[in-house]
């Protein structure tokens, strides 16, 4: 088993790397830019292809523009808001939109997680940053700017690290179906925590890619399942879930799980989900379909 798991680590970090070696951010958001302007309809592979460009042309000749397939200076100020903004040249922060959230979004499908593209910052993006951020140890305000771009445009070990997180998540998608918790949760949870680094720990003590505290991992041997776990990666795994899974059951639903997860189920029972815990609930669940 676990070796198969390996095989599917490297498959998967393979595909990746061999699709980030063709495409272009920029090529992202055009095709971005011109989904949302009605003038494309494919994927957003980041691919200057024959339907990119043609799709680009048809555009330039309904604007007056030369139809030469290139997204310029004209062909950007003609696309709106849609075609303004250099990655790199304002923050970003949940409501912007615009091209360089486009590029934005393409770099962090790049780096892992299968966010999907339409050049506006939502909850699912949001998500997606704070779990990069959390992974390479800066701080988590889900604000981009210049040190979390630096790290979402990291190329060396960038295969190694995709290996890293395809293993992870076919831990997650393993041990979710053993507990009968939905692994869709489980991974978006797991990536708000960690960003699916087996060996991140916090100021607390919070280790792995669920982010166990010792009191909580106590608590999960000694009450939930009566049996000692593996300090690694499986066990952090298998943890967390046992956690989670006595979370949903103990709530009834995932939005009050997830901030009894988030701010302690004790705040909860109280005084109810409560601002953080509804901050972090709906966080966790944008993201869940893309995980």
């Amino acid at each position: 088993m676990r070796l198969c798991v390996l095989v599917l680590a490297v498959a998967v970090a393979a595909v990746f790397a061999s699709q980030a070696r063709s495409a272009s951010p920029k090529v992202a958001a055009l095709q971005v830019a011109l989904f949302q302007r009605g003038f494309y309809h494919e994927g957003f592979d980041g691919v200057a292809g024959p339907v990119t460009r043609a799709a680009t042309r048809r555009f330039q000749r309904r604007h007056h523009l030369v139809p030469d397939g290139i997204a310029g200076p004209k062909t950007r100020a003609a696309l709106g808001h849609w075609g303004r903004h250099e990655l790199g040249r304002r923050e970003l922060r949940p409501g912007r939109r615009g091209w360089d959230v486009a590029e934005l979004q393409f770099l962090l499908r790049r780096n892992g997680i299968s966010i999907s593209l339409d050049g506006i910052f939502g909850p699912a993006t949001e998500a997606a940053v704070i779990g990069s951020q959390r992974g390479a140890g800066l701080a988590t305000d889900g604000v981009v700017g210049p040190q979390t771009l630096a790290v979402l445009r990291r190329r060396r070990g960038r295969l190694s690290r995709l290996a890293e997180h395809a293993s992870v998540r076919a831990e997650i998608d393993r041990w979710s179906r053993h507990y009968g918790v939905d692994q869709h949760l489980a991974c978006a949870l797991a990536w708000m925590e960690s960003g699916h680094q087996p060996n991140l720990t916090s100021p607390v003590g919070a280790w792995g890619v669920f982010q166990i505290t010792p009191g909580t991992w106590h608590f999960v041997e000694n009450v939930l399942a009566d049996r000692r776990y593996p300090r690694n990666v499986e066990g952090n795994v298998r943890v967390g879930l046992v956690y989670l899974r006595h979370l949903l059951r103990t709530f009834g639903g995932a939005r009050k799980a997830l901030a009894a997860w988030y701010t302690g189920p004790g705040r909860v029972e109280r005084h109810g989900i409560g601002p953080r815990g509804r901050w972090f609930a709906r966080t966790v669940l944008a993201i869940r379909i893309d995980c």
